[in-house]
């Protein structure tokens, strides 16, 4: 055996971030998945208040509607991101990327198209279901093909674009439906290409075109030895219970600020779409550029004990805000908090996960959701009975979360 032949047997082909470079501007189509799986969201937000109105409901039942419709959508990610992410564990993470690009499309063409309530909730049901795909594949394709020292950073960047898609998604709404004639979904103006859902869903198709520009990962029977070893379960499902709690809190943020702009003269309704454009802006800065900086400075346990204390602090400014400046300091909180503890979470769960990363990231996407509906139907409960009341009792669970993070970490005297 020649020389050449000894240091490719003594070298691992298939370790992550080894045999395939993921270069700028594959990420940059990794991340573009991200935004466009978010602004198909994001895009419905304005637009199904009058969508549900033209199919026939009226007054409160329009609320309720818009509501339920939400839901729908949640318990499509809640229940399948699991699924989807196990499935891209013995699959081609990009087919599965791609289905969920192409399957959220479709729907959002459906839900521009339905003609009655029935099939509208059919249609949402079905782009949670598809969107749930993408997310999950799009981290464990990262895994795959990135070093465990840049991970941080690229996860980071994943999210911050999806952050973006929750920004851009209801601006597309309210820009293409104003200029399709007051119609939301009419054709009047611009025609059927003018309406907001079939724009963003044509997005969703090019994109999935594009993933197949990808180079695949071969995965082969030892990958365990480059994923770190094998599953640590009860790390993960600390993670998943910590990003349940983490979601439901800046759900309680964003629900309550906009109740609080009825009841206080703090913040006017016409404020709020700033006041969520601000912590859009906060979370991208801070996951894009600071994030990994202080990662390196503070260490992943310090950073995530600090950043859920400063969430705790920012909802409890939001409980009883008296001035403008207690309303942007919590907000600013509140979505740096959010903007380190996603992808510090995510990298968390990835780093436990051994070989399963498609399992375990798809079931932190299916934590988020639970967070997420949680947080919006206790804010409804606990505000009715008392307006700070949502707030501090966020504050305080985050609080208790902390403190018992910065409790595991000092006990075991190693990352956890």
């Amino acid at each position: 055996m020649g020389m050449a032949d000894t240091r490719a047997a003594r070298t691992p082909t298939n370790v992550p971030g080894q045999g395939l470079r993921l270069t700028a501007w594959r990420l940059a189509l990794l991340m573009a998945a991200a935004l466009a799986v978010s602004m198909a969201y994001g895009v419905t937000l304005p637009l199904m208040p009058s969508r549900v109105e033209r199919l026939g409901a009226a007054g409160a039942e329009v609320a309720r509607h818009t509501g339920w419709l939400t839901a729908v959508y949640t318990l499509g990610l809640f229940l399948f991101s699991p699924v989807w992410g196990a499935l891209s564990d013995r699959v081609d993470r990009r087919v599965v990327i791609a289905l969920g690009l192409v399957g959220g499309g479709v729907a959002l063409w459906g839900m521009d198209l339905s003609p009655s309530l029935a099939a509208l909730y059919l249609a949402r049901g079905g782009a949670g279901v598809m969107s749930a795909a993408v997310l999950p594949a799009v981290f464990s394709y990262i895994v795959e093909v990135s070093v465990p020292g840049r991970r941080q950073k690229r996860f980071a960047w994943v999210a911050s674009a999806t952050a973006l898609g929750f920004l851009l998604g209801p601006a597309v709404g309210n820009v293409l439906g104003a200029m399709a004639g007051g119609g939301i979904f009419g054709k009047t103006a611009v025609g059927m290409a003018g309406s907001p859902l079939v724009v963003v869903a044509a997005i969703c198709f090019v994109i999935a075109a594009c993933i197949a520009l990808l180079p695949r990962y071969q995965k082969r029977a030892d990958d365990n030895a480059g994923f770190g070893g094998a599953t640590d379960d009860v790390r993960i499902w600390q993670s998943l219970a910590l990003t349940a709690v983490v979601v439901l809190g800046i759900t309680i943020a964003e629900v309550g600020l906009t109740l609080i702009s009825r009841d206080t003269p703090v913040v006017r309704p016409s404020q709020v779409a700033g006041y969520f454009a601000l912590c859009s802006a906060v979370m991208v800065a801070v996951q894009m550029w600071l994030y990994p900086a202080l990662e390196r400075w503070m260490g992943e346990p310090r950073l995530v004990t600090a950043a859920m204390t400063g969430m705790a602090l920012g909802l409890a400014l939001l409980a009883r805000p008296l001035a403008p400046w207690m309303l942007v300091t919590g907000l600013i909180f509140g979505a740096a908090g959010i903007g380190v503890l996603i992808p510090a979470l995510a990298v968390r769960i990835s780093s436990a996960a051994g070989p399963r990363q498609g399992w375990a990231l798809g079931r932190q996407s299916s934590a988020a959701s639970l967070g997420q509906a949680i947080g919006a139907a206790a804010t409804g409960v606990l505000y009715a009975q008392a307006a700070p009341l949502p707030f501090l009792s966020a504050a305080a669970v985050l609080a208790v979360a902390a403190t018992w993070t910065a409790g595991r970490a000092s006990s075991a005297g190693t990352p956890r």
